[in-house]
C-alpha cells in the first residue's frame, strides 16, 4: 500500500476512496505500474479545490476529487470512482463517448457553454446545464491516454435566468390587457412559451353567483380536455364537488397544495418537451383583494425533469402572483370603463329628469306665487303686519325656487343640445345699465359701492336679451355674494370687432387652485366667505355655455382676499351666434321682469331684512330682559329669513341668540355658554359639522346639545349627523310644532344629563375617597348580605375580589361567639338610632382570628322616603395603637421598677457613705488632712445623692406626666434663704446678693424650692466671672411670688434660647468652666414650676447679663391638687 499511499495522496474524502480501490482488478492494472503521465494528472485532480475530473484508458476509467462529487449526485458516488465512463454515464454517453473518441485520434480539445444534460444522478432524470473544457492528457508515447476535465454547473443560473425572463414577459405582456379575457389569454400565452418549466397551465376564474370555476385560459393541454374541464363545480362545503379536482382546500384555506397525482390510469399526463410527461401539478388559490373567495385558480404542472424545492415553488408563486395582478388590472379596468359608461347613461338621464321636473314645479310654482302675490296687493283685504312679514317671506322664497328651477330647466336643455340664442339688435349698454341699476339699492344696503360703466355703444349688438340678463345677473349676484367691503364695478366696452363686459368686485378672492374648476358644472369653492353657503354651483357654469351660444368666451382672474375679474367677450356681430336647428325651441322666454326679481329677492335674503329689530341681529340676545326661563338657545344660519322664522317660534318661551355663521356661532358659544345650539350644516365660514367640531373639542361646550338642521334627508344623513356627534338631527323642511318639541325635549334631556354628570363626578369622588382610604369601608343590602368593600377594608380581613366579598353575610364578618351581641345589642341599636360605634372586634378570613377596630356602624335611608336600603360601616384597625399601648403599659411598669431598684440600690450605699464620714468626724484624733479628705467625701455624697435625685426627679417627670410635690405653708423669703445659705458653703469664695421685698407666706413643696435655688444659683455662679457678684430677689406680684437670678458673664446664644429647659441641654459653651453639669438642673426648675402651677423664663444679652425668672402662685391652682 506504501505505493498508492505515495501515488493518490491527500484528496479528501475521494483520495481516501480511491486508496480503497483494488486497482489490479481494472483495467488500468496495478498502481505501481501506471504511467507518470496518468500520476500527474490524478495528483493535480486530487490537489485542486475547483471540479475536476480525469478520465483514462481506453475504458476512459475516472477518477475526480471532492468538489466534483455533487455531479454524480447521490446515485452515482462512489462507484463512480474507477469505473468505466460509460458504465457510469450511460444516459449522456451517446454525448460525450463520440466526442472523446474523436479527441483520442485528433488531440483535440473541446469547450461546451451551458450544455443541457439529462443526468440520472438523484433517482430521476433531471434536467442539468454544465460548462466544461475538456482537454487530451498524453502518455509517454505521446498518444493520447485520457480526458483531463474542468468543469461547472451552471443549472441554478441557466434555469433562474429563463424563469425570470418568463416572469418579466409575465407582467410586460398584460399590463395594458383592456379585458379580463383578453388578459389571461396573453398569460397563458407568456407561460406556454416556457415550458420547460410549466408543463402545462390552467387558469380557472371563481363565478361567485354559480359557484362555479370557469376555464379562461390553457397552455400545453387543449381546453375540453380531461384535464382541462370548461366549468367546475366548486364544494359547497359538505364535500369535494370532483373527486377528479380537489379544489375544496384551495378554496376554503385560501392556500396552496399539491396535486400529487393526476387523473388518469397512469396518473402521469404525456405533455411538456420530455418523453416521460408530468405526473403532479401545484394548485394555487388566486386572491382577491376585499373577499373570502378566491378570484380563481393557477394549475401548473412540474417538470418530472427539476427537483421540486424552494426555488420551484417560489417560481409558480411569483407566476400567481403575476397572473393575479393581470387579472386584477384588467377587471380594473373593465370596471372603469363600465363605470364611465354608467355615468354617462346617469348624466343622459339627469339631463332628462331635471328637463322634465323643472316643467312639472312650475305648474305648482305658479299656483304658490299668483295667490301670495294677490294677497300682498289686495286692497279690499290687506292682511296684518304679521300675517304681510309671512307672506313676503314665502313670496321672496318661492322666486328663489322659481329661479332654480328655471336655472335647471335652462341647463339641462344646454346639455341635451336644445337651446339655443335667438339674437337680435339690442342696445346692450341701456340693456346692461337697467340690469345692474337694479342692485343698487341691495348693494348700498349692504354698505357697499356699486360703479356702473356702461357707456353708449357704437351700434346695437345682436344678443339673445333673456341670456345677457341672466350672464349679467349670475356675475353682479355672484359679485355680492362675496363680497364683504368695498364694492363692484359693472363696465362695458366695445373693443375692435368685440364687446367686453367685466364685473369685477373687492371680495374675498378665489384661491388659484380654484380658478380652473371655477367654470364647471356643480363646482364650489371650499372654504370660501360668502354671505350664504346656499347656492346651486351652476351658476357660473350656466354664464359659460350661456357665452359660448354667443360665439364669446368668460375669463376669471382673481387675487385671495383682493377680489376676483370676470370678463366676458362677445363677437360684435351676429355671424358667430348658432341658429336654432329645425324643429327645436328657441330661448325659453322667461319673463326679464320675473328673472330680475329672483335675483334681487335672493341677494336681498343675504341680508337683514329692513326693520329688523336690534334683537334680531346676527348675534343678538332676543330680548335683553330675558322674558323667560326656558333656557338659552343659539341658532345659526347663514339665511336671513330662516333667522328671523326660527326667532318667531322660539322666541317667547327661550332666550334666543342668533348667529349668521358657523365662526359667529363659535365665537358666541365662548362668550356666553348657551344651553342647546341648532345649526344649518351648510353655512360659509364655518359650517355646520366644523362649529359641532369645535364645541366638542373644548372643554367649556363638549357636553352643550345640538341640533343640526340639514335639507339632507334619509337615514344616512341622520346617522352621519348624530356619528358626528349631533345630539339630534333635523331636515329641512320642518314644522313649527316639530322644532318646538325637539327645543324642549332636549334642553330637558341636556338638563338630566348636567344633573348625571354631576352625580357622576360625586360619585367618583366618592370612589377615589373610598379607595384611598385606610379604614375599612363597607355597604351591604338591607338583607345583610355584602354589596362592596373597598381594598383596605380586602386586605384588612383577608378577601379577594368583590365576588369573595359579595358571598358573605353580615354576621360573617364578626367571630362566632359575638354573633350575639350583634344580633342583641348592636343590630336594633342600628335600627333604634340609625348608628353605633364603639371598639369591637371583626374576623380575620385568613385565620379566623380576632381583629381589633374602632367600629362605626350606620343605617342607609332612601331620602326621600325614609326607608331603609342598606348598612354601612368605616372601621379603623386599631390593633397597632392597642400593641402600641400594651408596649407602653409594661414599658411604665418596668421603669417604675427601675426607679425603685435605682432609688434603693444607689441611694443605701451613699447614705452609708455619709453615716460613716459623719462618724469619722466626730472623732478627737482625726488630724487635719484626715478632716479635709472626710469632708470632701461627705461633700461628694451629697452630690451624689444630689444627682441620683435629680436623675430620679427626670425620670419621674417624664413616666408620670410631671414631678410631685407636697404643699404645706410656709415663708418664701426664709425657704430661699434657707437654700441659699446650703449653696455658700458649696462657693465660700463667692459673694451672692439677696433682696427680698413683700409677704412671702404661701403652700409651696420646701424640698422642691430648694432645688430651684440650688440650681439657679449654682448655675449662675458656675456661668459668670470668678469675681463677679451673683444677685437673687425674691418679691410678691399679686398673687404670685417671684424669683429672679441674676449674673453677669459670657451670655446665652439666641438660638439656644428655645431649648433651654430640655433634659441633657446645656446651655453655654464655655470650655474654661467646669464640665460636670449633665444638664438636668433647668430642667428640673422647669418641672418644679410646672408642679406648682407656675413657670421659667430666662433672658439674656451681652449688656444686661443673664436673669432666670420664675412665678409661682402662693396656692395651688384649682386643676392643681395637694400632691401633683
Amino acid at each position: 500500500m506504501g505505493a498508492v499511499d505515495d501515488i493518490l495522496r491527500g484528496g479528501g474524502a475521494c483520495g481516501a476512496l480511491l486508496r480503497q480501490v483494488d486497482w489490479a482488478k481494472t483495467s488500468l492494472g496495478p498502481v505501481e505500474t501506471w504511467p507518470q503521465s496518468l500520476r500527474t494528472a490524478v495528483g493535480i485532480v486530487l490537489a485542486s479545490d475547483y471540479p475536476l475530473y480525469v478520465a483514462w484508458g481506453p475504458e476512459f476509467v475516472q477518477f475526480y476529487n471532492d468538489a466534483y462529487r455533487p455531479i454524480c449526485g447521490r446515485t452515482k458516488h462512489p462507484a463512480a470512482l474507477g469505473q468505466a465512463a460509460a458504465v457510469t454515464w450511460p444516459e449522456v454517453w451517446h454525448m460525450l463517448g463520440p466526442g472523446w473518441e474523436r479527441m483520442r485520434q485528433t488531440g483535440e480539445a473541446i469547450f461546451v457553454n451551458d450544455l443541457m444534460m439529462p443526468l440520472d444522478r438523484n433517482g430521476f432524470v433531471e434536467e442539468c446545464y454544465f460548462t466544461y473544457s475538456h482537454s487530451p492528457v498524453r502518455d509517454e508515447s505521446g498518444d493520447v491516454a485520457g480526458v483531463f476535465a474542468a468543469l461547472t454547473e451552471t443549472t441554478g443560473q441557466v434555469v433562474g435566468t429563463r424563469r425570470l425572463d418568463t416572469l418579466r414577459e409575465l407582467g410586460a405582456s398584460t399590463a395594458d390587457r383592456a379585458t379580463l379575457d383578453d388578459a389571461c389569454r396573453e398569460a397563458m400565452r407568456v407561460i406556454a412559451a416556457a415550458p420547460l418549466d410549466v408543463p402545462f397551465a390552467l387558469l380557472y376564474l371563481v363565478d361567485d353567483a354559480t359557484r362555479t370555476a370557469r376555464l379562461a385560459g390553457t397552455s400545453g393541454l387543449a381546453a375540453g380536455d380531461a384535464l382541462a374541464p370548461g366549468t367546475l363545480l366548486l364544494p359547497d362545503g359538505t364535500g369535494e364537488a370532483s373527486a377528479d379536482w380537489p379544489l375544496g382546500a384551495a378554496a376554503s384555506t385560501g392556500a396552496a397544495f399539491l396535486w400529487e397525482r393526476l387523473p388518469g390510469a397512469s396518473g402521469t399526463v404525456a405533455v411538456g418537451p420530455w418523453p416521460e410527461g408530468t405526473a403532479s401539478a401545484w394548485v394555487q388559490p388566486l386572491p382577491r383583494v376585499g373577499h373570502a373567495r378566491p378570484a380563481g385558480f393557477l394549475v401548473t404542472g412540474l417538470s418530472r425533469r427539476l427537483a421540486p424545492d424552494e426555488k420551484y415553488r417560489g417560481f409558480l408563486e411569483l407566476l400567481a402572483r403575476g397572473v393575479t395582478t393581470a387579472i386584477s388590472q384588467a377587471r380594473a379596468r373593465e370596471e372603469d370603463r363600465r363605470r364611465a359608461e354608467a355615468l354617462a347613461a346617469l348624466d343622459r338621464a339627469k339631463t332628462d329628469f331635471f328637463s322634465n321636473v323643472s316643467h312639472e314645479f312650475r305648474t305648482p310654482l305658479a299656483l304658490m306665487l299668483g295667490p301670495v302675490e294677490d294677497g300682498l296687493q289686495d286692497p279690499l283685504e290687506p292682511l296684518g303686519p304679521r300675517q304681510l312679514e309671512r307672506q313676503r317671506t314665502v313670496h321672496r322664497n318661492g322666486l328663489r325656487l322659481l329661479k332654480l328651477v328655471n336655472t335647471l330647466l335652462e341647463f339641462s336643455r344646454i346639455e341635451a343640445g336644445r337651446l339655443h340664442a335667438t339674437a337680435v339688435p339690442t342696445d346692450l349698454a341701456a340693456l346692461t345699465r337697467g340690469l345692474a341699476s337694479g342692485f343698487r339699492s341691495t348693494v348700498e344696503r349692504a354698505g357697499l359701492a356699486l360703479d356702473v360703466d356702461c357707456p353708449p355703444l357704437p351700434h346695437p349688438v345682436k344678443v339673445d336679451p333673456d341670456q345677457w340678463e341672466k350672464i349679467v345677473l349670475n356675475l353682479i349676484s355672484n359679485a355680492f355674494k362675496f363680497t364683504h367691503q368695498g364694492g363692484i364695478r359693472v363696465s362695458l366696452r366695445w373693443r375692435g370687432a368685440q364687446v367686453v363686459l367685466r364685473v369685477a368686485d373687492t371680495g374675498t378672492g378665489i384661491p388659484p387652485e380654484e380658478l380652473p374648476r371655477i367654470f364647471d358644472r356643480f363646482h364650489r369653492v371650499q372654504g370660501a366667505q360668502g354671505r350664504s353657503y346656499e347656492g346651486s354651483g351652476i351658476g357660473l357654469a350656466l354664464v359659460r355655455e350661456l357665452v359660448r351660444l354667443h360665439g364669446g368666451d368668460v375669463q376669471a382672474e382673481s387675487h385671495p382676499g383682493q377680489g376676483s375679474t370676470f370678463t366676458v367677450t362677445l363677437p360684435a356681430d351676429a355671424a358667430s351666434i348658432s341658429a336654432p336647428a329645425e324643429g327645436t325651441s328657441t330661448s325659453a322666454h322667461v319673463l326679464t321682469s320675473a328673472t330680475a326679481a329672483a335675483f334681487l329677492e335672493e341677494a336681498s335674503g343675504w341680508l337683514e331684512p329692513e326693520g329688523t329689530p336690534a334683537t334680531l341681529a346676527a348675534g343678538a340676545a332676543s330680548d335683553s330682559l330675558m322674558r323667560t326661563v326656558g333656557g338659552h338657545v343659539l341658532f345659526a344660519d347663514d339665511n336671513a329669513d330662516m333667522r328671523a322664522y326660527v326667532h318667531s317660534l322660539l322666541a317667547d318661551r327661550f332666550e334666543v341668540t342668533l348667529a349668521a355663521d358657523g365662526q359667529e356661532a363659535l365665537e358666541s358659544c365662548r362668550a356666553r355658554r348657551p344651553d342647546l345650539v341648532i345649526s344649518d350644516v351648510m353655512m360659509p365660514a364655518l359650517d355646520g359639522f366644523g362649529l359641532l367640531r369645535r364645541l366638542r373639542e373644548e372643554p367649556a361646550t363638549a357636553h352643550v346639545p345640538v341640533i343640526l338642521l340639514s335639507a339632507r334627508a334619509g337615514e344616512e344623513a341622520t346617522v352621519e349627523g348624530l356619528r358626528m356627534g349631533a345630539t339630534d338631527y333635523l331636515v329641512k323642511p320642518f314644522s313649527s310644532r316639530e322644532l318646538l318639541a325637539r327645543v324642549e325635549g332636549n334642553l330637558a334631556a341636556a338638563r338630566a344629563r348636567r344633573e348625571q354628570r354631576q352625580a357622576e363626578r360625586e360619585r367618583e369622588k366618592l370612589i377615589a375617597v373610598v379607595e384611598q382610604s385606610s379604614d375599612l369601608i363597607g355597604i351591604g343590602g338591607p338583607d345583610g348580605r355584602a354589596m362592596f368593600l373597598n381594598e383596605a377594608g380586602q386586605r384588612m380581613l383577608g378577601l379577594e375580589g368583590p365576588e369573595a366579598v359579595r358571598s358573605t353575610h353580615l354576621f360573617d364578618y364578626f367571630l362566632e361567639e359575638d354573633r350575639p351581641y350583634v344580633r342583641d345589642v348592636i343590630l336594633p341599636r342600628l335600627r333604634e338610632h340609625g348608628r353605633w360605634d364603639g371598639e369591637f372586634r371583626l374576623r380575620d378570613f385568613r385565620t379566623g382570628g380576632a381583629v381589633p377596630v374602632h367600629y362605626n356602624f350606620f343605617m342607609l335611608r332612601d331620602a326621600a322616603t325614609g326607608e331603609d336600603i342598606g348598612i354601612a360601616t368605616v372601621s379603623r384597625d386599631i390593633t397597632e395603637r392597642h400593641r402600641r399601648e400594651a408596649e407602653a403599659r409594661e414599658q411604665r411598669e418596668f421603669e417604675q421598677q427601675l426607679i425603685g431598684i435605682v432609688s434603693h440600690d444607689l441611694r443605701s450605699p451613699i447614705n452609708a457613705i455619709l453615716l460613716s464620714a459623719n462618724a469619722l468626724l466626730q472623732r478627737d484624733d482625726l488630724g487635719e488632712r484626715a478632716t479635709k479628705n472626710t469632708g470632701r467625701i461627705i461633700s461628694s455624697a451629697e452630690r451624689a445623692n444630689r444627682l441620683i435625685r435629680d436623675l430620679l426627679d427626670v425620670t419621674q417627670a417624664r413616666l408620670g406626666g410631671g414631678l410631685p410635690v407636697h404643699r404645706r405653708r410656709m415663708d418664701f423669703h426664709e425657704v430661699t434663704r434657707q437654700a441659699l445659705e446650703e449653696v455658700q458653703v458649696a462657693f465660700p469664695e463667692r459673694q451672692v446678693v439677696l433682696d427680698q421685698q413683700g409677704d412671702g407666706l404661701g403652700s409651696w413643696d420646701e424640698e422642691r424650692l430648694g432645688q430651684v435655688v440650688l440650681n439657679l444659683v449654682t448655675n449662675a455662679l458656675r456661668y459668670s466671672e470668678p469675681g463677679s457678684t451673683v444677685r437673687m430677689s425674691t418679691r410678691e406680684e399679686g398673687d404670685d411670688l417671684v424669683l429672679e437670678v441674676h449674673n453677669r458673664g459670657r451670655p446665652i446664644s439666641p438660638e439656644m434660647l428655645p431649648t433651654l429647659f430640655q433634659a441633657m441641654r446645656r446651655g453655654r459653651h464655655d470650655e474654661g468652666r467646669s464640665s460636670r453639669s449633665v444638664g438636668l438642673g433647668l430642667y428640673i426648675v422647669q418641672q418644679v414650676a410646672r408642679a406648682h402651677g407656675g413657670h421659667v423664663s430666662a433672658a439674656s444679652s451681652e449688656e444686661a447679663g443673664t436673669t432666670f425668672t420664675v412665678r409661682m402662685p402662693r396656692e395651688a391652682p384649682p386643676a392643681y391638687d395637694t400632691v401633683s
